[in-house]
């Protein structure tokens, strides 16, 4: 019974933080956790169109990230590369026990949104369906207006969305490009 007020209280968060405006300041990525950006050579439905390394040492524990460390995790220009142009993030904290952190990236122009979020360890199942994200497994769920992907690391559970006014295969492609991309910067 416990596991299932979780996950109904999971999903709730899930779907509140992809309904939410954004609030609060944004907060460019620190030095320590600037990417280092190539060009894949060939084209792949399971890698994003760029890649990361970011040394071990340099890796961020998700579950500690507050809303606008979140925001911190990729740049505008990167999101621009793998999914579409976007404003800067805007940090944001939703739901209540525990509240669900993240940070959402707006495309102003055509109502689409990109959404990182850090949900409690544990909730990986959430998605309907398996994804690989590289090293990772996951689960995505594709709705009508978002895909949300759902990856497993060492605190938490990283939650990526892509919201648009209808939602597609190509949606949750976009969704595991960017979950791939943010993973290589945490703890996993």
């Amino acid at each position: 019974m416990l596991a299932k007020r979780l996950l109904i209280g999971a999903v709730l968060a899930s779907t509140a933080l992809s309904g939410c405006t954004a609030a609060g300041p944004d907060q460019p990525a620190s030095p320590s956790s600037e990417p280092s950006t190539t060009e894949e050579s060939t084209a792949s439905s399971s890698a994003p169109s760029i890649t990361r390394e970011v040394p071990p040492e340099q890796r961020r524990m998700l579950g500690t990230l507050s809303a606008q460390d979140l925001c911190g995790l990729v740049r505008p220009d990167e999101l621009a590369a793998l999914a579409f142009t976007v404003e800067p993030g805007q940090p944001r904290e939703v739901g209540i026990e525990p509240p669900v952190r993240g940070c959402g990236f707006a495309d102003r122009r055509n109502g689409r949104e990109v959404l990182i979020g850090a949900q409690a360890p544990g909730l990986a199942d959430l998605g309907t369906e398996e994804v690989e994200l590289g090293p990772v497994r996951g689960t995505q769920v594709l709705r009508a207006s978002d895909c949300t992907v759902y990856a497993p690391v060492a605190d938490a559970t990283l939650q990526i969305s892509v919201v648009s006014g209808e939602a597609d295969s190509d949606t949750c492609t976009t969704a595991a490009d960017v979950a791939q991309y943010v993973l290589a910067a945490v703890v996993r």
